[in-house]
Parts: structure tokens; sequence; C-alpha cells
């Protein structure tokens, strides 16, 4: 039997869509099992021994109604037996329903129950994302400690060569930075929350990113600080984060990332988000200070009112020496 599973489009969902491939191979353990996902966050399940084929489809493959049609007609040639959406567009819907999969099952959302075989009411109250995902399959709960993101010996190894020729010792990731300006780190906050840090850190982001993280290093000349920015694909990035001693992370994907893959990740969250979308993993703290604000403006006041002593407090709360 053929099962796809049509993956969320942010790297940190796909993250938290992990719990969920894992419970469907288990479930299905002689199946075959076929991840539909856009290129972008293909890197996050890339040698997971719980899928057996990742087709990876690029922007232009969705976009206009042509692209859509032509990419789900392709999918038929998986001849897929159930077919899951993890996202709520009507397009992914549609993209199932061109495969000529036999079962599609997905949320009641956007008015593309005709496109399902089975669909379900989103929960009357928020739930965690990876729940959500869950729910689809009858489960709620996974186990913390279950290995997700799989790197391999030369990945690994690659990573701690790379942090050794650059003389970074114990490095601790930062990711200031996230797709909606309302989460990204306020540049005057990190350097109160860095100030007179003896830490080596790296920055991890994108391309765009590159100018920020310049700016960063410049107004915190006293603390040792590299960037990445836009130096590395996503998946050496996470080879990179997974020989970090700890990380610092907005509400990011990258936040998302090193918190599976085992990093003691203090994650800082604002306006009510930490309830649906905060990581999984199993060291992680969260600094949230939504209560402040209520109701929300969707500004950063939440971030503005961390200071110094609630990050300290978190980093001691993870027990690195232990």
């Amino acid at each position: 039997m053929n099962i796809a599973v049509y993956s969320p489009n942010w790297v940190g969902d796909a993250a938290l869509a992990l719990p969920f491939i894992s419970h469907l191979k288990n479930k299905n353990p002689d199946s075959k099992v076929i991840l539909v996902c856009k290129d972008w966050v293909e890197s996050v399940f890339h040698n997971n021994p719980n899928i057996d084929n990742v087709v990876s489809i690029s922007a232009n493959q969705t976009r206009g109604v042509m692209n859509t049609i032509q990419t789900g007609l392709l999918l038929r040639a998986k001849q897929i037996d159930y077919f899951y959406t993890l996202t709520d567009s009507f397009r992914s819907a549609l993209i199932m329903w061109l495969s000529n999969s036999r079962y599609r099952i997905g949320y009641n959302t956007q008015n593309r129950s005709i496109l399902l075989t089975k669909y379900i009411d989103l929960p009357e109250t928020t739930i965690h994302r990876s729940k959500k995902y869950l729910n689809l399959i009858g489960r709620s709960e996974f186990n913390l400690n279950e290995r997700y993101i799989h790197l391999d010996d030369d990945e690994i190894k690659w990573a701690k060569e790379k942090m050794h020729r650059k003389n970074i010792n114990t490095p601790v990731a930062l990711f200031p930075f996230s797709v909606a300006s309302s989460r990204t780190f306020p540049k005057k906050k990190i350097n109160e929350w860095l100030s007179e840090s003896s830490e080596n850190f790296v920055i991890f982001g994108a391309e765009s990113d590159r100018n920020n993280a310049k700016e960063i290093i410049q107004q915190n000349k006293n603390i040792k600080i590299t960037s990445f920015c836009g130096d590395y694909e996503l998946r050496k990035s996470i080879a990179l984060i997974s020989s970090c001693k700890y990380a610092i992370a907005a509400d990011s994907g990258l936040g998302h990332i090193s918190s599976i893959i085992g990093i003691p990740t203090i994650s800082f969250f604002g306006a009510g988000r930490a309830t649906e979308t905060k990581p999984i993993g199993r060291r992680n703290v969260i600094i949230d200070k939504s209560e402040i604000c209520n109701p929300c403006k969707k500004n950063i006041c939440c971030l503005n009112s961390i200071n110094k002593s609630d990050v300290n407090s978190a980093i001691e709360s993870l027990h690195l020496d232990s």
C-alpha cells in the first residue's frame, strides 16, 4: 500500500509534522510512505527511515492553475492509496484529488471537503500543531526521546570540522530572525541579552538576514559573534546547529530544528503563540510574556519585556553541565 503525506510548507511546521510521520509508519510498517513537500523544507525529511520516497515540489510547480494541475497529474504515477494533507490549503486538496488517490484525508478548511473522501472538523479549542497533525490518525501523544531528524556521521563530522576551522569552540546558536517582523528579536534587546557574555555565538539565518546579522555584530563588538547567514543551505545548517552547546531562538523554524535534534533551546514567544507552535524538544525552555498585553496588539511588546535576568535564568535552567 502506498501512503502519501502532503507536508506543511514552513520549516517549523515541517519539523512538527515528524511525529505524525513516525506514527503513520509504525502503524503501517509494510506500506510505502511518500512525502510530498516544497523543496525548501526537503532537508527536514532527508535520510528519515520512516519515509520511503520524497517528492520535492518547487514554487513554480504550484504557481498558477495549470502548474498545480500538472503537479497533481504527475503524482498519479505514484499509485497512491491514502493521501493525507497536513496543510489547510485548498491547493493541496486539489493536488490530492488530481493524483487519483483512493482516499484523501484532511481538515475541513477552505471549502475543500468536496475534494476529500474523509474530512475532519478543526478542533474547537486551540491545540498544539503537532497534535493537530496527529489527530488525523487518531493520535495525540508522541515520544519526546525519539530521533526525528536523522543526520549521518559524515554530516556531523563535516560540521565539527567547519566549526574547528573557523576557530569556533563550543558555539551557541543564535536565531534572532523570523518570517514575521513581530517575532524577530529587537536589536537593542539583543545587545542587552548578550552583554558581558563569554560565549561564542553563531548567528544562523537566510541570505536576506546578512545585513541585519552584520549590524548585530557591529553593535556587540565585545562579544564573540560569527554570522553564517546565507552561507549554507538548510541541511548543512542543521548539521552545524547539531554541534552547538545550546540555542537562543526567536519563534522560528530553526528554533524548532535545534529543539527537535536535541540541542537545549531557549525560545522566545509572544502573542500567545506558544500554546500552538512551541518547539517539541525534550530540553526546551519557553520565555513567553504574552500576558502583559491583553488583548494582544500583534507587535513586539512581548519581546521588549524580556530582560537579561529572564535569559540568564532560562540558561541556568537548561542544566548544561548535567
